[in-house]
């Protein structure tokens, strides 16, 4: 047993350097051509920057799946029998075994750790590599847009002003308060992209809640609670009208895995 104890803790420290390389290899070459696309991307909702970010972030994240299948299969599965068939705490082979084991345990676990960390800091690097836009002016800038706007609408049918009572970010009919006739409002650009990056926005907002929750080892599942909560309490508060679908969606993270 102890000499499988050190073959497969070497194994598993060979198999995170080299997820750990390739996460190096992959982020050195992608982070240069994110900035670039980001900068070339005449898009405003920056598609072409967005499709290429989703498939780094989902080959990082699957290093980070196929890292914590072996630690389960190789690692802890491995404990697991190796301590159902020790002797009694009382016996001493039976308490020098365990503490190999619990040595065992410790050092891989540690290891996994510092992969985890070099893990995330290649996602913020990649979610940060063209530069952290700034969506809080522009969504304060649609809101002055919209001031500026909502009483200048008149009905098409019947020439009455029309006062647009809240801000919407799709097209909307409105009812004209004198003939009753449907007008359509079409919200500017500045408004159907503070749609677009509401979330983003509201993530911005709730930045030291969520790394409050990636740092803690373990991770805790009452900060990530916090974080969500707060993170879509200031997306309904950024496009109130999403309120009850965005409510759906908590409640279907909250039901989802957190790891």
């Amino acid at each position: 047993m102890l000499a499988e104890l050190q073959s497969r803790q070497e194994r598993w420290f060979i198999f995170l350097d080299k997820l750990e390389a390739r996460l190096l290899e992959l982020t050195s070459a992608a982070l240069p051509e994110l900035r670039q696309v980001f900068q070339e991307d005449t898009d405003p909702y920056k598609r072409s920057h967005y499709h290429m970010l989703h498939g780094l972030l989902g080959q990082v994240n699957n290093m980070r799946d196929k890292a914590n299948a072996v630690k389960e299969d190789n690692i802890l599965s491995f404990l697991y029998s190796c301590e159902a068939m020790l002797p009694p705490f009382t016996s001493h082979a039976g308490s020098e075994y365990r503490k190999h084991l619990h040595d065992f345990r410790m050092a891989c676990l540690h290891r996994h750790d510092l992969f985890d960390i070099k893990l995330n800091g290649a996602l913020d690097q990649l979610r940060h590599a063209a530069g952290e836009q700034d969506l809080e002016s522009a969504y304060q800038q649609a809101l002055q847009d919209f001031e500026k706007i909502k009483d200048q609408f008149t009905c098409r049918q019947c020439g009455g002003s029309i006062t647009i009572e809240k801000m919407f970010f799709i097209d909307t009919y409105i009812t004209c308060p004198f003939c009753q006739s449907q007008n359509t409002f079409h919200p500017s650009t500045t408004a159907r992209m503070a749609l677009h990056n509401a979330r983003a926005l509201a993530e911005q907002r709730t930045a030291a809640l969520r790394k409050a929750y990636e740092d803690s080892q373990p991770r805790d599942a009452a900060l990530y609670k916090k974080y969500l909560r707060a993170m879509f309490d200031e997306w309904n508060k950024i496009v109130p009208d999403m309120a009850g679908e965005n409510e759906k969606f908590y409640e279907r993270l909250l039901q989802a895995p957190l790891f």
